[in-house]
């Protein structure tokens, strides 16, 4: 978002009708806003917490179970558009996180929320600040306010007049709305393309059921013309489509790596790629599948890339099979793991798959290229648009 320059309160980055308008002026969030402190009187049933995407949202909803008390008489009630600071830090909100109620006309938060809302005369626009926060623009001066010591449990003790004595730099309210507006758009394009993806996910997951065999069957319920007549698809283990070496450590000084510019692949729920001073891993040319006995999540790299984890084994394809084709029926699978017993040479290695010819393999392939070639696509511009 609009950030301040060097010197002044002007922002980095200004609409050209704003060029001349000068600073932005300080405020204390205690003369802007006024503080909830409104008891659940009524009974309100819909307790909420905040999500990081999708800002308050009930909680039955969120975490599948109620994690409040049972008596919520005694929780702040707040109304649409009114905002909520958990003072517990999270993934992406090390200082905790702000968030507005966008999704319900009311509903109820623990009192260890610091609740509040614009005041009447204020001369401000709510959604500038549903933005503003969102920068952590204000993590600098939170941080100096909350006392280190006495978290408990990732809360910060921060007190409610240390919280309304913090500073914002605020723009006349046109240039407000104009912000707002612009990045409101932004927001809304991001949902739309993000619907888009989890449309040809969607799309990818209902054909592969179509074109791999249901269990206990040897033959898909959809084929591409010309296979129609073909044999039945044949029962293999992966250890008889797949070879699996562990390759040596391949070392890369950081000066060299740098003119190399090899990705590094790293573990997690999801790899990674990335460009790293990274210095050891192990190193490929070919195209792989790379298996994560840790997290038993896989990927098809075709590309020179280091990986950062032993954990991360290297299957390349046996003749006779297509690498994409075995790939594809590994995420089919959706492969989980079995308590302690996730490697893949005692475990995955042994199951059983359908395949068939390597012709069919690679038309099969050829089509789940494609889409993961749009997914690709509206992933990035999702990345590129946040």
């Amino acid at each position: 978002m609009i950030t301040e320059s060097t010197n002044n309160h002007i922002p980095q980055l200004r609409f050209p009708e704003f060029l001349n308008d000068g600073e932005w002026e300080v405020k204390r969030l205690g003369d802007l806003f006024v503080r909830i402190t409104d008891r659940n009187k009524e009974n309100n049933k819909n307790v909420l917490t905040i999500s990081a995407q999708f800002g308050l949202v009930n909680q039955f909803e969120y975490f599948s179970k109620n994690v409040a008390a049972s008596d919520v008489t005694n929780y702040y009630i707040i109304q649409k558009g009114d905002f909520a600071y958990n003072k517990s830090r999270s993934q992406g909100y090390p200082f905790g996180a702000i968030k507005p109620l966008l999704l319900y006309d009311r509903g109820v938060v623990s009192t260890l929320y610091i609740c509040f809302r614009l005041k009447e005369d204020s001369g401000c626009d709510a959604d500038f600040f549903r933005f503003y926060f969102e920068t952590g623009i204000i993590n600098d001066q939170i941080s100096n306010i909350a006392q280190e010591g006495a978290r408990n449990h990732g809360l910060l003790n921060i007190s409610t007049e240390d919280f309304f004595n913090i500073n914002f730099i605020v723009p006349p309210l046109s240039e407000q709305r104009r912000i707002a507006q612009a990045l409101t758009a932004l927001d809304e394009l991001i949902a739309a393309t993000n619907e888009k993806l989890e449309q040809m996910k969607a799309y990818k997951k209902g054909l592969m059921q179509k074109l791999f065999p249901a269990k206990g069957k040897k033959l898909p319920e959809l084929r591409f013309k010309g296979f129609e007549k073909d044999e039945e698809w044949v029962e293999k283990k992966y250890e008889d489509c797949l070879d699996y070496e562990q390759p040596q450590s391949y070392l890369v000084s950081s000066e060299n790596y740098k003119k190399t510019g090899v990705p590094v692949l790293t573990a997690g729920k999801t790899f990674i790629l990335g460009f790293t001073d990274e210095t050891f891993g192990v190193y490929t040319k070919l195209p792989v599948i790379i298996f994560d006995d840790f997290t038993t999540d896989s990927r098809f790299v075709d590309f020179p890339f280091k990986a950062k984890s032993s954990a991360m084994k290297m299957l390349s394809v046996k003749d006779g099979n297509d690498l994409r084709f075995v790939f594809a029926t590994m995420q089919n699978n959706e492969f989980k793991p079995h308590d302690h017993q996730r490697h893949w040479i005692s475990i995955y290695s042994k199951f059983k798959v359908e395949i068939p010819s390597h012709a069919e393999q690679r038309k099969i392939a050829d089509s789940f290229t494609s889409i993961d070639e749009m997914i690709n696509q509206y992933t990035h511009k999702v990345t590129l648009l946040e």
